[in-house]
């Protein structure tokens, strides 16, 4: 045989390479390609496997290369240009990958591979709807395509439909039943669900079926904090990082979860933030070239948040941004997500850049900041959910801010950590590897509702006995928090607690509050236990039920006790030993409600007692609690932002002293 005239090696040589591929092979596979190269120079098919070849070896752009002569060799080859974009897709040009795949289909209109990579490049554009089309083609031309079934079930929950998205999820299991990623997805439908005995079960079928997918074991250890089983939490979360080192999310997780422990330790908590820098920073130290005008009339503060919205990151910020509008800033949003809700429309408008970065990898978002000429990058999350902190280690601005974290970044590179003289005492500087920057009062403003709720008269009037309230997570309500709040339901006889969060929609949750409470002798009729509020006017109405707020520890509440003063009720907080511990402390202190800080536990007690009997004093607070508040720091938007804003000068003005 003439091999110069043959175009193509030998069928059984092309299922020879194709196996060594499949296997994992990739160096043999890749050697066995050169040697055929040699004898058929213009084979499309060893130029496409080629690019297979080079792409599972991470070798992305000979990978394109390699295609692009498949298809110069061969103008008409599907299979090529489909895997041009999976590569493309992979390098973040979705654009250039779905004109790929879209050549792919116009070539093979029963391309369903080619279909189920439109959808996905559809859904990193934000085009959900579209996507939905394809996966269903894909699906019609394969019906027992997992894949598509799964991406189909995924874009119906972006769509908020869960119903269709279940119905998918399972349908993919169907045709794959050790479908990990299935398992995976429906796991977070049942926990957003409320349902957490089927989240726990698919979330660990999804583990057995894949035992190294981080994914599941990072929402496996969620959902076990999220229940209170905080140990748990904190070992799968170690788990899923064991797997994959640099899994910044899981990391970010883990310190948000480390926070709930009451035998926190500052020291550990701050290693592992270290840990968090060290392993999911950039491979390569970044050259970063700024472009800031040297002498601004207005500085530029690009501010990092997923919060903009109807969250407590939103109510934190709002009132802030509107007065630094009014001064010398220029304002320039990166926005892992675009919040859709009641709450969000405030604040495009004051940003002169809106930037959605979801889909974006770090550098890009770094690449953008430079082009834009921020002179302070400030994040608004810390390691709360959906933040982008590796952004930050590439060291993006000139000044670097972390504010409304829960603790230190582990980022050295962010220069300065927003506090107060109470959140952060100076014996405490240590847990951080920012600098501590001090505001003279209060760390963020409250921005009251846009709306009135009346405060009604006191409860007790009516009701002739006492009810103590707490609308926080109740992750935060631990067992020592249910053994001191029992002393004083014991202690002062017929009154009540209320507590309200989503997860009392769950029964086993509430049979499992009752039972925890009745270890302290606190009978089940001594408990108003409420679930999901349907909208913020709701929840916030639960205060005309509730006489005094008692705060948990050691995680806080921070919006809770602003809402409840507000709504005139008054807060008992414990005095703390750590940042997130002295959030209390701070706002009462900063309300002119120092006396309702609890030095101790017995003196928790104690104050609750002398408070509880005195209804006519209890009356007068919730009468003027609501306009002393707004006149405190703690609400007062422009005398907040006068110190805020110095902030930011004294900051650049430092910077530009050290050049």
């Amino acid at each position: 045989m003439n091999l110069k005239k043959q175009k193509d090696p030998a069928q059984k040589d092309i299922n020879f390479i194709l196996s060594l591929l499949s296997s994992g092979k990739f160096t043999e596979a890749k050697k066995e390609v050169d040697n055929q190269i040699i004898n058929f120079p213009n084979s499309s098919i060893l130029f496409n496997i080629l690019g297979a070849v080079l792409a599972d070896q991470g070798q992305f752009d000979k990978a394109i290369e390699s295609y692009k002569k498949a298809i110069k060799i061969n103008s008409n080859y599907a299979q090529a240009y489909n895997n041009l974009g999976i590569v493309l897709h992979k390098l973040n040009k979705i654009n250039e990958a779905i004109d790929n795949y879209k050549k792919a289909i116009s070539l093979k209109n029963d391309f369903a591979e080619a279909l189920n990579n439109l959808g996905n490049g559809m859904r990193e554009i934000n085009k959900q709807k579209n996507a939905l089309e394809y996966f269903k083609q894909a699906i019609q031309i394969n019906s027992d395509y997992a894949e598509a079934y799964n991406n189909l079930g995924a874009t119906y929950n972006e769509l908020g439909n869960q119903n269709e998205a279940q119905n998918n999820f399972e349908n993919a299991i169907k045709v794959k039943p050790d479908y990990a990623e299935a398992y995976n997805n429906l796991g977070m439908i049942f926990s957003d669900q409320l349902k957490f005995e089927e989240s726990l079960l698919n979330y660990n079928k999804a583990i057995k079926a894949k035992p190294y997918y981080e994914k599941s074991y990072n929402n496996l250890a969620n959902l076990l904090s999220n229940l209170g089983k905080y140990d748990e939490a904190t070992a799968t979360y170690r788990h899923s990082i064991k797997i994959k080192p640099d899994y910044a999310k899981a990391y970010s997780n883990l310190l948000f979860n480390l926070n709930y422990k009451l035998d926190f330790d500052p020291g550990s908590y701050l290693l592992e933030a270290k840990k968090f820098r060290i392993n999911c920073g950039p491979k390569e130290k970044p050259q970063t070239k700024y472009q800031y005008l040297e002498n601004p009339k207005k500085l530029k503060l690009g501010l990092v948040s997923a919060d903009f919205g109807n969250h407590p990151g939103g109510f934190h910020t709002l009132s802030t941004l509107r007065e630094l509008k009014k001064k010398n800033f220029e304002l320039i949003a990166y926005v892992p997500i675009n919040r859709k809700d009641e709450f969000s429309h405030h604040f495009r408008q004051l940003f002169s850049k809106w930037h959605l970065i979801e889909k974006k990898n770090d550098k890009d978002v770094v690449e953008q900041i430079l082009n834009d000429g921020v002179h302070i990058l400030m994040d608004l999350q810390g390691h709360s959910a959906k933040n982008r902190l590796p952004i930050f280690m590439y060291k993006a601005a000139p000044i670097q801010v972390s504010w409304l974290a829960q603790g230190s970044t582990g980022i050295p590179e962010i220069d300065y950590f927003v506090g107060s003289p109470i959140i952060i005492p100076k014996n405490e500087e240590n847990h951080y590897v920012e600098k501590v920057w001090r505001l003279p009062e209060i760390t963020q403003c409250f921005t009251p509702p846009d709306f009135d709720v009346k405060i009604n008269s006191l409860p007790a009037l009516g009701n002739n006995f006492i009810t103590f309230g707490c609308v926080n997570k109740l992750t935060k309500v631990n067992d020592d928090v249910i053994a001191l709040w029992s002393k004083i339901l014991l202690s002062i006889s017929n009154s009540k607690l209320l507590l309200k969060n989503r997860d009392l929609d769950n029964q086993k949750v509430v049979n499992e509050i009752f039972a925890r409470f009745e270890k302290h002798n606190v009978k089940k009729d001594r408990l108003i236990l409420k679930g999901k509020s349907n909208t913020r006017r709701e929840l916030l109405e639960t205060y005309n039920e509730i006489d005094i707020a008692l705060d948990p520890f050691p995680f806080q509440g921070n919006t809770s006790t602003e809402e409840a003063v507000w709504m005139g009720v008054p807060v008992v907080t414990l005095k703390g030993n750590r940042y997130l511990f002295h959030f209390g402390e701070s706002l009462n202190y900063n309300l002119d409600m120092k006396d309702w800080i609890a030095k101790n536990e017995k003196d928790y007690v104690f104050k609750t007692l002398k408070f509880s009997s005195n209804i006519d004093e209890l009356s007068k607070i919730r009468r003027n609690l609501r306009q002393k508040a707004l006149q405190s720091p703690v609400f007062d938007a422009p005398r907040f932002t006068k110190h805020f804003s110095k902030m930011l000068w004294d900051m650049w003005n430092n910077f530009c002293k050290k050049k």
